[in-house]
């Protein structure tokens, strides 16, 4: 199996906090699903400067899973906007990446999510928070917790590896 950047990414999520006094020590997080079923976890600093990044390989089982809930999506998906704002002062951004379709910022996703049931930025922002959950349920369900300011994992379930250690053992043909 192929850790990484030769494979396509299907999905990506970032958490990015805005506020220095918001986890003032946190630059963020940005998680990516490749089509190989392998999940990136990257952190960084407060400047934005890449600091560690850790791999997680998902059983196979789970792409059609995704890409069924992509299908799903697909009604709303390519008719959403690529920047959701709500009105007030927010502590975070999001980023949301879906194979095939632009990427979507959302600035104040808990503020939008509360907007009324006419209103575009909340139709499509509530949309999106579901289709995110469901992608995380998915995770879930192999010892992964997605959260959107968030990410941890369950070590009896699934045990990190860095890219360069799956390189390794896969000239050595262990994997």
């Amino acid at each position: 199996m192929i850790a990484g950047y030769q494979c396509r990414p299907v999905f990506q999520y970032q958490f990015r906090p805005l506020m220095k006094d918001h986890r003032a020590a946190d630059g963020g997080f940005c998680i990516i699903l490749y089509e190989n079923s392998i999940l990136s976890f990257s952190t960084y600093d407060v400047n934005g400067a890449f600091l560690d990044e850790l791999c997680f390989s998902l059983p196979l089982r789970i792409m059609p899973c995704f890409y069924s809930l992509l299908r799903n999506a697909g009604s709303w998906l390519g008719a959403c906007p690529c920047d959701l704002r709500a009105a007030n002062l927010t502590p975070y951004a999001s980023s949301f990446a879906f194979d095939g379709y632009d990427p979507v910022r959302v600035w104040g996703i808990n503020d939008l999510l509360a907007q009324p049931a006419g209103s575009e930025a909340g139709f499509f922002t509530r949309h999106i928070y579901v289709l995110f959950e469901d992608i995380a349920n998915l995770f879930a369900e192999n010892g992964i917790r997605l959260m959107l300011d968030g990410f941890t994992w369950d070590t009896q379930m699934i045990r990190p590896f860095r890219k360069n250690q799956l390189n390794y053992s896969d000239r050595l043909g262990v994997i």
